[in-house]
């Protein structure tokens, strides 16, 4: 399930162009005033079992009409629009508790006020759909370069690609559900013709509290089990996901 917050910035709002980890801030402040142990346990833990532990939440990218980027600056100068997504009951009943009863975001300082909060319904499963993004996706792997071995990010046209991010829906499908999937079928691929058109600019280089991320923002068409991807609908295709990565809609 997810929750779509409108926002009011006034008469305009400008934050760094790397704004992730404000959104971020913002998610595990509500939880800490609902609720600190579960923001705690979360924030420290996660669901699942080393190595491989998760958040099982993600977010979207600010959305507005009217927006601009001038240097390491990203101005908004129409509603705010910003999604909240997780297969966890307690995450969106803490997240929400303290949405509702503030009834405001605050943003690198700046207050706003919140006009409308929804729960969007879900979309019907299909065994072949197609999404947008509405954060980059990552999906990262261990690989030996010139004798040594290190985290790589991968491109659309990776070989592995399709593979990683099912075995890694796998994985979230485990945690979430406590069982695999009774179909672990899946095959992903980013819309070429979309990359042919844009020349091949489709990724995008964010800076996560110091850390550089390259993820991929592209039109995609998944098929295969039903239960993946509603999964990576959920919880987000791909890694780093509570970091406001691999959030699509339909």
């Amino acid at each position: 399930m997810r929750i779509k917050i409108q926002a009011n910035i006034r008469d305009r709002l400008t934050l760094p162009i790397n704004y992730n980890h404000l959104l971020t801030g913002v998610i595990y402040r509500f939880l800490a005033e609902s609720n600190p142990e579960y923001a705690t346990f979360l924030h420290n833990q996660g669901y699942g079992a080393e190595p491989r532990r998760f958040k099982l939440f993600t977010f979207s990218q600010l959305m507005a009409e009217r927006r601009r980027v001038t240097g390491a600056q990203i101005h908004f100068a129409s509603t705010l629009t910003w999604s909240v997504s997780s297969p966890v009951a307690d995450f969106l009943s803490h997240f929400a508790d303290t949405l509702l009863t503030e009834g405001r975001l605050t943003l690198g300082g700046h207050q706003l006020q919140v006009q409308d909060v929804t729960i969007p319904r879900p979309p019907r499963f299909q065994s072949e759909m197609r999404f947008r993004c509405l954060s980059p996706i990552v999906m990262t792997t261990v690989r030996e370069r010139e004798g040594k071995r290190g985290m790589h990010y991968c491109l659309p046209d990776d070989p592995e690609l399709s593979d990683l991010i099912r075995k890694n829906l796998i994985r979230k499908h485990e945690v979430i559900h406590a069982r695999f999937p009774h179909d672990d079928r899946l095959t992903f691929q980013f819309d070429e013709n979309y990359i042919v058109r844009r020349q091949g600019r489709v990724t995008r280089l964010v800076d996560f509290k110091g850390i550089k991320i390259k993820g991929i923002m592209c039109p995609l068409r998944v098929s295969g089990s039903t239960e993946l991807i509603q999964t990576g609908y959920e919880c987000g295709f791909g890694d780093k996901n509570s970091a406001g990565f691999g959030m699509v809609d339909i």
